[in-house]
């Protein structure tokens, strides 16, 4: 979600964000007194490549019968991803406003922190199906025109991975087809896509992870949410997940939200962690995050 500038594509997004008090701080952010000269504090350890194995990324294609188009993706598949014979789990992993599926990958190294992850003996190997959070591509220099537009992806993008994405994944790839098998997670905006479907379809997901998400896109069906109100109703439904696991940090604007809505799950009863860290609204969050929830998933 972060860039240098702001891409046209994130632009209606981030207008009624910041009409919320929320502001975008930089990955390469400049601390306050920092000298311009001094030399940048090394990667942490989970973002480092090291001499281990690596996984494999793939950019891939698929048929959205619900959209009458072809959509696109990126997978990951685990180092010996061919010489398992048992199936493995699938973890699908949204990304922000601006963003696309190759998002997690280039900017917040979603590959490098699991294979460092399956190296160490931290997780067991998954494979993470990482798509393109919305259903129309814009032409170069084009933007979204205001909620309508969101609310139409977001809606269609829902049904698209619940009944074109994760059935095409499940013939595909060598991955287990019941709730035990699945996660979903996602960044800002596909933090809101991940508690829209994931709540809404507990029986689907083992594990629903939001990181420093964007509500609106959760709980405002203006904006292509759902009614939380009527969703949170059945917290023992929601309660059949393994982890709802809702994480913000402090210097975050969207801190607020997130605080309200782990608020709003505590008195429905709902079960949840809510993870309070330090940290704004950066890739460097959200490749932590990824890091803290990946061995909690399945």
């Amino acid at each position: 979600m972060l860039h240098r500038r702001l891409t046209s594509t994130s632009l209606v997004l981030w207008l009624a964000l910041l009409s919320a008090g929320v502001s975008y701080v930089g990955v390469s952010a400049q601390a306050p007194g920092q000298p311009r000269n001094s030399q940048a504090a090394p990667a942490p350890a989970y973002l480092q490549v090291r001499g281990v194995p690596h996984g494999e990324v793939q950019a891939i294609a698929y048929q959205s019968k619900s959209l009458s188009r072809q959509r696109e993706a990126v997978v990951y598949l685990p180092p010996g991803y061919s010489t398992r014979a048992e199936r493995y789990p699938v973890l699908y992993l949204l990304h922000g406003a601006g963003g696309d599926e190759r998002t997690w990958t280039d900017r917040q190294q979603a590959h490098v922190i699991l294979d460092n992850l399956i190296a160490d003996g931290d997780i067991e190997p998954f494979v993470v199906v990482m798509p393109y959070g919305y259903t129309h591509r814009l032409e170069s220099g084009a933007g979204r025109r205001g909620a309508a537009d969101y609310k139409t992806d977001m809606e269609e993008f829902a049904v698209d991975l619940v009944r074109d994405l994760v059935p095409f994944v499940e013939s595909k790839y060598h991955v287990g087809t019941d709730r035990d098998h699945r996660a979903i997670a996602g960044l800002s905006m596909g933090g809101g896509q991940s508690l829209a479907i994931g709540l809404t379809h507990p029986e689907m997901f083992r594990s629903v992870a939001a990181f420093s998400s964007a509500m609106q896109i959760a709980n405002s069906p203006a904006w292509g949410g759902i009614d939380m109100d009527a969703a949170l109703a059945d917290a023992a439904a929601i309660n059949r997940l393994d982890l709802l696991w809702v994480g913000c940090g402090t210097e975050d604007t969207l801190f607020k939200a997130n605080r309200t809505f782990s608020n709003q799950l505590t008195e429905r009863g709902v079960e949840h962690v809510f993870r309070v860290t330090r940290g704004a609204h950066t890739s460097e969050v959200w490749s932590r995050y990824l890091h803290e929830v990946a061995p909690q998933l399945f």
